[in-house]
């Protein structure tokens, strides 16, 4: 009888400690990716980003997108990279009126993923 509650308490501390470090890690990816998108985009308001500047923000994307994948479902990723490419579509054609909407939209996401998926009673009910 110890051995079975000793067991069932490593493995909530293990599915504790798992979900904590998850929360954490999303939350912190996506705060440093949300620092780089606001570069870019002051660039672009400014109307001085270049394509160098969009690609990389996709590099760094794509890098961190790797791990994330392991703790996100694929349709938010998919999301963010379609909006992410499509602006950087149109500061390569120097379209930044048209940029900034595709900009913001990522901007939003990256404050709205991080919060879909942390432990809180709003996500649990």
């Amino acid at each position: 009888m110890i051995r079975t509650i000793i067991s069932v308490a490593i493995a909530l501390a293990l599915l504790f400690g798992v979900c904590f470090f998850e929360a954490v890690y999303v939350t912190d990816t996506f705060a440093l990716f949300d620092a780089t998108l606001r570069a870019l985009y002051d660039k672009t308001e400014a109307g001085k980003a270049t394509y160098e500047d969009g690609t990389a923000v996709q590099t760094f994307w794509e890098e961190k997108k790797k791990t994330l994948q392991i703790w996100l479902p694929h349709a938010a990723i998919q999301e963010v990279d379609y909006q992410l490419y499509e602006a950087v579509g149109f500061i390569y054609v120097h379209d930044f009126q048209s940029a900034l909407p595709k900009l913001d939209v990522v901007l939003g996401m990256c404050e709205n993923i991080p919060h879909s998926y942390t432990f809180s009673i709003e996500n649990i009910f």
